[in-house]
């Protein structure tokens, strides 16, 4: 009897232990790829907005399609209104020659999206400094695409009000 009582501890044990090196469904057989969340079309603006006050025209670039265009309609009591179109080589070679002795902030004050898979149009408005003083207020409207796994500027429309 004391012999089947051993045998029958031995399977047991034996069948708890072959039972507990089974994977079971939580168990991963393979290594997961990392979940790359895409970027938001909103964080891709902010993004551009973090280089343009480095003045980083080199990340900037990076950002921007081929060709990409620039049009601002600037709005003043005394002057009416115009439209000026900055080629992007030009906007670029602007921001490189701002003095360093120079703070300029664009404060993104309400974001607007509308987007679907591959193009996306963000709508801020904002508040302009320099050197700490307010200087002018309007709308940015960014045309986006989703090109090789992130956001690029296709075309930024801009209204520029002037006190």
């Amino acid at each position: 009897m004391r012999s089947s009582l051993l045998l029958i501890g031995f399977m047991v044990l034996a069948f708890a232990k072959a039972n507990a090196q089974q994977p079971t469904a939580t168990d991963s057989l393979t290594v997961a790829e990392p979940v790359i969340e895409k970027q938001k079309p909103a964080d891709a603006v902010k993004e551009f907005f973090n280089h343009f006050h480095k003045k980083d025209t080199t990340a900037l670039r990076a950002m921007i399609i081929e060709n990409a265009s620039l049009n601002s309609l600037i709005i003043s009591e005394s002057r009416g209104k115009r439209v000026i179109n900055t080629p992007i080589a030009e906007f670029l070679k602007g921001i490189a020659q701002i003095a360093d002795s120079v703070k300029f902030e664009e404060r993104l004050i309400q974001i607007r999206v509308t987007n679907s898979e591959d193009i996306a149009s963000v709508n801020a408005t904002y508040e302009f400094f320099m050197n700490d003083d307010f200087t002018h207020s309007g709308v940015n409207v960014f045309t986006l695409l989703y090109i090789d796994d992130k956001w690029k500027v296709a075309s930024i429309a801009d209204t520029r009000q002037y006190p």
